[in-house]
């Protein structure tokens, strides 16, 4: 049939052959994949807008709560802090085997950039013991909370020429120096 049909008229019906061959491919194949790629970048846009957390209120109240819960946690009576950290830090060392100390040190100029204040504390002990302490002072509440800690071991406690160094059974253990820091409570006559 097609050697019956011109050259001519093979020319005529190109085109609109050609046509319905482009219409075909484009309903068959192409218009699926067009579909699938305008999903696919709406979707991504979805996504992004929701995991762009900043603008999540649920997201920025569990933020909130987090943030109250850790000021909380260095929040303490201003009265009694010293007392309060005294008492519970000696309980813990008693109760693992290490000895503290309490000694006043000279204030150090205070730095703008620190909020509340401080204690030190300086404890004897093996290794074991001293982790121990650290660990239960870590979970008490009402002390603030832990800032800084320095290990010295027995060679470097020997030669450590600070708190009550060469006090015999302190200089052959390690030395464990824990820095605190809390936020006190101000009164409500300070307040106003």
């Amino acid at each position: 049939m097609l050697n019956r049909i011109s050259f001519e008229q093979k020319n005529k019906y190109l085109p609109p052959l050609a046509l319905a061959g482009l219409l075909l491919c484009w309903l068959l194949a192409f218009s699926k994949t067009f579909e699938a790629i305008r999903l696919n970048q709406s979707l991504s846009e979805q996504a992004s807008q929701s995991e762009d957390i900043s603008f999540n209120p649920v997201y920025t109240q569990r933020k909130l709560k987090a943030l109250e819960q850790i000021l909380m946690a260095y929040q303490v009576k201003e009265e009694v802090w010293s007392n309060t950290l005294w008492m519970k830090a000696s309980a813990a060392a008693a109760k693992q085997g290490a000895t503290i100390d309490y000694t006043v040190s000279r204030p150090q100029e205070r730095d703008t950039t620190m909020a509340g204040t401080g204690q030190t504390l300086h404890c004897y002990g093996s290794f074991q013991q001293l982790v121990k302490v650290i660990d239960t002072l870590e979970r008490t509440p009402g002390i603030g909370k832990l800032s800084a800690l320095q290990f010295m071991g027995p060679k470097a406690a020997g030669s450590f020429s600070g708190i009550n160094a060469g006090a015999g059974s302190k200089a052959a253990g390690c030395i464990l120096r824990l820095d605190f820091r809390a936020i006190e409570n101000k009164t409500s006559n300070e307040k106003e």
